[in-house]
């Protein structure tokens, strides 16, 4: 009977962590793989074109932010 309660009480902590995890991970900013601004609503992110991840949707203004950064 031990056993069981054990591994109950395993088994609840481990959905407990993978809950806390799924939340964090909900929570966390993305960030864009071109220029590494964080999205927000004036900055929104959609799929970068080669499939490496988010980037910004507007181009220019990526790119503009991108050369500032590398100075």
């Amino acid at each position: 009977m031990s056993n069981e309660l054990d591994a109950k009480a395993a088994r609840e902590r481990a959905k407990a962590i993978a809950e806390q995890r799924r939340a964090e991970r909900r929570n966390r900013k993305r960030k864009c793989v071109v220029c590494g601004v964080e999205e927000s609503d004036k900055t929104p992110l959609g799929a970068h074109p080669d499939g490496i991840g988010p980037s910004c949707k507007d181009e220019l203004t990526c790119q503009a932010r991108r050369a500032a950064a590398s100075r």
